[in-house]
């Protein structure tokens, strides 16, 4: 409905007489995507070697350099490697992990469907 003010008169009085239609969600269920206080973590794969501050980062206890998932989880981020280590990056930051990764294609209920999911 368009109101109109007649030059010099007083401002039209809206009119309430139709009410507001009230909607729950403009998404159906299953198609809604958990937010970030309702995921534990997000895990994404990092095929290339990961450099920060110069330095190619390798895993401590095999040396791997290459094929991370690189998790982010309770404000830390943690390295793994095809072998299962695991390392946490301090030079890395949940800030870096949301500019670098893409948009979340799956979830799971366990850590282990996540991993079988992205092939470790």
């Amino acid at each position: 409905m368009i109101h109109a003010l007649e030059v010099g008169g007083p401002p039209a009085e809206p009119d309430h007489s139709e009410p507001a239609a009230v909607v729950d969600d403009f998404l159906p269920p299953e198609l809604r995507v958990p937010s970030h206080d309702q995921l534990d973590g997000r895990m994404m794969p990092w095929a290339q070697p990961l450099v920060l501050d110069g330095e190619m980062v390798a895993c401590a206890a095999c040396g791997a350099y290459r094929d991370w998932l690189i998790l982010s989880t309770r404000d830390q981020v943690w390295l793994r490697c095809r072998a299962g280590h695991q390392q946490q990056e301090m030079r890395l930051d949940t800030a870096w992990y949301n500019r670098s990764a893409g948009p979340v294609d799956a979830t799971h209920a366990t850590f282990e469907d996540c991993l079988r999911h992205l092939g470790h």
